[in-house]
């Protein structure tokens, strides 16, 4: 397999000496000396004579022929130094100046003079120009994956301006499709799918949007370096892209890639998963960016390249911190719709309130009394039942007191508290291990995002304005972080820092509603749960409730909480509460959901932390050396306590136990809090209903949030168990060894590394790619692949200065594009000469155009386009994949798509790991698992079976054959001649329309049509439209 091997030989000594055939051990055995090679036959002897003229050459090697070091022994000691120097893609990219050619022609572009002269040079002549016809064909399925109407062509072949064909470039590149065509190409680098796979095959939210990100990116000419900033570090970026138009964040939207990857179905070790996906991640950013094998190196040192095992785990590190999350993609404007006038609304409310509360405390002793006399008025939780350590319930028990007893009965409580407190101090020291306070300090360890989730937490005494009904609040918050103080539109994200499960339990108090959710994040497994994955919870109340999970079974391994609404949920599943009412995990239209969090412990038995800020305490604490001998006096001094805590709270320094108290008289109704009693607070509760009733609802996208995580160890072997020292984040040694300090900002180093204009890959990496896609195969065949195993380019100096020229040019890849296809060399037909056939039969030279294959969505969608079914329409969610049989379910299935998907373009085409569609699978569109910048052109059997008997291609046959009938009659052979040129974009020759008439003539006579009437048969229409799809013609590009 290497020049190397074949020197070295074996038992008998080389195979091969270079300049000596004679002595070759190789040429003996070909000639059958002492055993005949291959055992499988001799060889022909022009073979054999070609073989001896190239050992008598020196055996040249086509790796040293280009230039390039021999390839590095495996066994040696890894020289990462050594291997950067000796091999061409580490070396900075030169600009070498071509040579002039004979042919002025040429002379025009610096790539026509490095193709013309290497074809010169190597005694070849350049194939003659492609006619116009087959040009505009070849040109519109490159910049737009159609074909060009009818009226295009007219209007191309007949235009004689000298700048024809610059125009007709110019067209196709202001084209919206230009963007859906190279999108497409990209999703192939990025392994684009909408689901996860595996045995449940979970939606990936939103991921159509990141689609439409790309097409729109193309279609702006976004500047390369851009678009991988915003794919690696877009939501770190200090100053994002914006999009009017669209009226998106776009930057954020790009970090989507990472989500893409394909998970484990509830795997067992979540860890071991983990390792696997962030393994994925680092092949397909290397690959994609870099032409790098990096995850070669991630058991041992490279094998071939300069990259040790090492720098597989500083980039392992940097892509381990990215939390999966659920972006919110719209402007920033946008997302603050009407926040500052709410924020101010809801001030005035407060202080309005306040003042009516302060007048109404008046009558607090008159109301607590009728109650009393009534038996009437003691509070309940949302849960039902008393509320714990009620001021109302112990006066409703002191009230009814004998009065004689009254005084002991108040000391006796006091007492009871008093004991009662420290109690549950010591129950809650003894038996919970504090993990975070959200009302305080801890607050700032949380990551999240989200318009609602506070820079800090709230301070005790927060509400919120109902939006509807008659209540104008529910009741008082306690200090914490919550996401909808001023609307439930608002998102949020709220996660706490990663931890090491130690103990067997853990608790948390919550509120919120509308299907938001606390789930444990084990490992980053974000994807939808059941089975072992049952932890997690949505909260049904507005009041502060403990939450109790058991999870003993992942003692050991590292997680982290996410509480969150319901959009901005990875795993959005219902919980066993909600399943018990339905079992399909359908998220609120209306995008209405909160959440609010205050305290997370750890605990080894199942138990309840005890509150210390029951709302008596404060009653206890106001009456401290007060002398209560009455409840006339009781309720005088609740009064009392009662209008210092509302003085409290419109000035906003409540404490806890001040806002538990406060809460209890709102609920139970102590203080007004209907619409209906609030006269003067109705016109301003209308007009906040009125601000918060235009926030609009986030837009999201599947996205990533740093969580500053530190250096991750080198893992011995590559073994998810085997840990080794930590590895310093940092881009590779052999480009950029100086490590990364900033814990949070890790992605967007590796960002700016990638986009370095001195990094010699990125660019050679995107030109080969580019020139890929219009050329049949790269300057560099191998794309994904520029180390030592890789193919090494055809034409280094030409990959080299269009390398800097891109750079230098804003890195547009439009221009690029214009650039390539306006030279000679793209305009050359597929004709090979016979010299280059001999001499160059992989076409290294260019010598002629390669003969493509349609893609699979080319294929597909021309024949909508054809056909005239096609729905141009940009952008949106995905149509949904059909199958006669999916998942045991039949036609009935509801998530079973249109035979003709709509009629749109291929790119919005559901693509699900475990649901791909059978057509596009069949003519070779990747599998969604890494980096395929190079798709397989097979030529199979299923191909033509799939011509002649999908539904799809029936169905856009009968399409046609219905248009046509129902069209204008013509002539026979008009109609005829129109669908050849339409289908082929040529007129067919004398001989094809003479075939073409017989075989309509005998699909006439086989559905029984008469000659009045053949203009006039669908069907008959149908069998020719069908025909025409399956000549072979249909499938290439010439």
């Amino acid at each position: 397999d290497s020049r190397e091997g074949l020197l070295a030989g074996g038992d008998t000594g080389p195979a091969v000496v270079p300049g000596d055939a004679a002595a070759s051990e190789l040429v003996e055995r070909l000639h059958g000396r002492p055993m005949l090679m291959p055992p499988t036959g001799a060889l022909a002897e022009a073979d054999i004579a070609a073989l001896v003229e190239w050992i008598d050459m020196g055996a040249l090697w086509p790796e040293a022929a280009a230039g390039a070091a021999s390839m590095p022994d495996p066994s040696a000691p890894f020289d990462l130094e050594e291997r950067r120097q000796t091999h061409w893609a580490w070396q900075p990219a030169t600009r070498s100046v071509p040579s002039t050619v004979a042919d002025q022609t040429w002379n025009r572009n610096v790539v026509d003079q490095f193709i013309r002269s290497t074809l010169d040079r190597e005694g070849l002549t350049p194939a003659a120009p492609v006619g116009r016809e087959a040009l505009i064909r070849r040109l519109s399925f490159d910049l737009q994956g159609l074909p060009p109407t009818p009226a295009e062509v007219a209007r191309f072949v007949s235009d004689e301006a000298p700048d024809a064909y610059a125009t007709l470039v110019d067209q196709f590149l202001a084209s919206p499709h230009f963007g859906e065509r190279w999108a497409r190409h990209w999703m192939d680098l990025v392994r684009y799918s909408e689901s996860h796979g595996s045995e449940g095959d979970p939606d990936i939210p939103e991921a159509w949007r990141y689609r439409d990100y790309l097409i729109r990116a193309f279609n702006a000419d976004l500047p390369y370096d851009q678009l991988i900033r915003e794919h690696l570090a877009g939501d770190l970026l200090s100053e994002p892209r914006v999009d009017a138009e669209a009226g998106v964040n776009e930057s954020v939207i790009g970090t989507a890639h990472y989500r893409l990857v394909e998970h484990g179905y509830q795997p067992v070790d979540p860890w071991e998963d983990r390792v696997k996906w962030v393994d994925n991640q680092v092949d397909v950013v290397s690959k994609a960016f870099l032409g790098l094998t990096v995850s070669c190196a991630r058991c041992h040192d490279h094998k071939f390249d300069a990259i040790s095992q090492k720098d597989y785990y500083s980039l392992f590190g940097t892509l381990y911190g990215a939390r999966p999350t659920q972006r919110a993609i719209d402007t920033p404007a946008r997302l603050a719709t009407n926040r500052d006038a709410l924020a101010e609304s809801k001030a005035d409310i407060r202080r309005r309130l306040a003042s009516v509360w302060l007048t109404a405390i008046d009558e607090v002793p008159a109301v607590l009394a009728e109650r009393a006399a009534e038996g009437s008025g003691t509070p309940e939780s949302e849960e039902g039942g008393a509320r714990e350590g009620s001021v109302l319930a112990v006066w409703q028990a002191l009230a009814a007191e004998v009065p004689d007893r009254f005084v002991q009965s108040w000391s006796t409580l006091r007492a009871d508290w008093t004991r009662e407190i420290e109690e549950r101090k010591r129950f809650n020291a003894a038996e919970f291990t504090p993990g975070w306070d959200f009302s305080g300090a801890d607050y700032a360890d949380t990551v999240g995002h989200g318009t609602g989730r506070p820079d800090e937490p709230s301070a005790p005494g927060e509400f919120v304005v109902e939006r509807r009904g008659d209540r104008l609040l529910n009741g008082i918050y306690p200090g914490g972080a919550y996401t909808h103080l001023l609307s439930d539109k608002h998102a949020g994200v709220i996660q706490t820092p990663r931890f090491t499960i130690g103990q067997d339990f853990i608790s948390f108090q919550m509120l919120g509603g509308n299907l938001s959710f606390a789930n444990l994040i084990i490992e980053n497994y974000a994807v939808p749960r059941g089975g072992i994955y049952e932890n997690r919870s949505s909260p049904k109340r507005d009041e502060m409730t403990w939450v109790q999970w058991d999870v003993s079974f992942w003692k050991g391994f590292s997680a982290y909480i996410e509480f969150a609404t319901q959009n901005d949920v990875t795993q959005f599943m219902l919980d066993a509460e909600d399943q018990r009412e339905t079992n399909r995990p359908t998220r609120r239209s209306d995008g209405r959901s909160a959440i609010g969090v205050r305290q997370v412990v750890f605990h080894d038995r199942e138990a309840t932390p005890r509150s210390t800020e029951v709302p008596l305490l404060h009653l206890l604490d106001a009456t401290d050396g007060d002398e209560i001998r009455t409840a006339g006096e009781l309720a005088e001094a609740i009064a009392a306590s009662l209008r210092a805590v509302v003085t409290d709270w419109r000035d906003g320094v409540l404490t806890e136990r001040q806002a538990a108290f406060l809460d209890e008289a709102v609920r139970a109704d102590l203080l007004p809090r209907s619409l209906e009693t609030l006269e003067s607070l109705r016109g301003r509760a209308s007009a906040y209903r009125l601000l918060e009733r235009d926030v609009p609802v986030a837009r999201r996208v599947p996205g990533v949030v740093e969580e500053g995580s530190p250096d991750h160890p080198l893992l011995v072997r590559g073994s998810h168990k085997n840990f080794s020292d930590p590895v310093p984040r940092a881009f590779l040694t052999a480009l950029d060894p100086e490590p990364y300090a900033a814990p949070t900002q890790v992605r967007l180093r590796l960002a700016e590394a990638i986009t370095d204009p001195s990094n010699p890959l990125t660019a050679r990496v995107a030109v080969n790619r580019i020139w890929r896609h219009l050329f049949g195969y790269g300057l560099v065949r191998t794309v994904d692949n520029f180390g030592r195993l890789g193919d090494a380019p055809s034409h280094p100096e030409l990959l080299d200065t269009l390398a800097l020229d891109f750079a230098n040019d804003g890195y547009s890849v439009k221009r690029l594009v214009r650039r390539l296809v306006s030279t000679e060399t793209y305009r050359m037909s597929s004709d090979a000469s016979p010299a280059s056939i001999g001499r160059d039969p992989d076409n290294r030279l260019l010598q002629h155009a390669n003969l493509r294959r349609l893609d699979a969505e080319a294929i597909r969608d021309s024949m909508l386009a054809v056909s005239g079914r096609l729905d141009r329409t940009l952008f949106g969610p995905s149509v949904p994949v059909h199958y006669a049989e999916r998942h045991g379910m039949t036609e009935g299935d509801p998530n079973n798509g249109p035979v003709d998907g709509d009629g749109r373009r291929s790119i919005y085409q559901e693509i699900r790991r475990n649901a791909y569609n059978p057509f596009l699978q069949v003519f070779d569109q990747p599998k969604p698992s890494s980096t395929r910048g190079q798709r397989d052109s097979t030529n199979v059997p299923a191909q033509s079976l799939t011509l002649l008997n999908s539904p799809f291609v029936i169905g856009q046959a009968a399409e046609w054959g219905r248009r046509l009938a129902e069209g204008e009659a013509g002539t026979v052979e008009g109609r005829l001649d129109h669908m050849y040129f339409k289908t082929f974009t040529r007129r067919p020759s004398p001989n094809e329309r003479t075939r073409l008439v017989e075989y309509l003539e005998g699909a006439a006579i086989e559905r029984g049509t008469s000659t009045e009437l053949l203009l006039y048969d669908a069907e008959v229409w149908q069998d020719v439209a069908h025909s025409l799809f399956n000549l072979k013609e249909y499938l290439f590009i010439r």
